[in-house]
């Protein structure tokens, strides 16, 4: 599969022992569950897999994307994987049926792909995908989304958005969990000259205004599967913001 993402749980992945025990004691308390993520080959997406394999919380894990994915690791017999489409909602339904907690991840750039692609995968498939879930019976939706999200914003990116922050919480999910990362860090393949620039750069800001303007996309998954291990009394509709979970992955190391 040459055109496959591959995906590594190894030493390098960091735990800590507050969110093994968590996901020790979900998994107790509620056997069977089941996750299906969304925007698995994406800088986020993949680190949501590993940490989801990785906290053997759930019977079974699916990847709902467009691209195949070659996974090494542990719990490696519990990995589904599902071709996407996000246009046909009748096959979403049925890709989400069975599953108790959802993690959407999709996301492009209108940079990469231009206004109407953007606007395509971050609002419509997006919406498609929430939609469908809430149809199948999904019991917790978490959504990453992003710092600034405001579906009044004059900016395209923010205001899509934040369409979509306002929608999946307006749907009615017994839980819905949205997630407000800033500037991603990570070892993007196909970082573009800005994107680079400021990786040097915002580091430098984020001394000066620590927590505000960027988190590792190891930090995003993490956050994202550690509180879904959390003993919630529903329904809630939560928004968890940058610096919650910098100041949260550092708390448990």
């Amino acid at each position: 599969m040459s055109d496959a993402v591959k995906i590594v749980v190894d030493d390098k992945l960091v735990l800590g022992e507050p969110f093994t025990k968590a996901a020790s004691e979900f998994k107790a308390r509620s056997p069977g569950k089941s996750a299906l993520v969304l925007g698995s080959t994406g800088e986020v997406g993949r680190e949501v897999v590993k940490h989801l394999m990785a906290s053997d919380a759930f019977d079974k894990v699916t990847v709902l994307a467009r691209r195949p994915i070659e996974y090494t690791g542990p719990n490696a017999e519990k990995l589904k994987q599902k071709p996407a489409d996000f246009e046909n909602t009748e096959q979403l339904e049925r890709d989400f049926a069975g599953h108790t907690h959802a993690f959407s991840c999709l996301g492009t750039t209108r940079a990469k792909n231009g206004k109407d692609a953007f606007y395509k995968v971050d609002h419509d498939y997006a919406l498609n995908a929430a939609k469908a879930a809430k149809t199948a019976g999904v019991e917790h939706y978490s959504n990453c989304s992003s710092n600034g999200a405001d579906k009044n914003s004059m900016f395209l990116y923010m205001k899509t958005k934040g369409e979509v922050d306002s929608e999946i919480q307006d749907m009615g999910f017994p839980r819905v969990s949205i997630f407000h990362p800033s500037m991603l860090m990570c070892d993007r393949k196909e970082a573009r000259l800005m994107e680079r620039a400021a990786s040097y750069v915002m580091p430098l800001l984020d001394y000066v205004m620590p927590g505000k303007m960027t988190i590792p996309t190891s930090t995003v998954a993490w956050a994202m599967v550690n509180n879904t291990f959390k003993k919630v009394d529903t329904p809630v509709a939560e928004l968890l913001t940058n610096k919650q979970m910098l100041d949260e992955f550092k708390k448990s190391q």
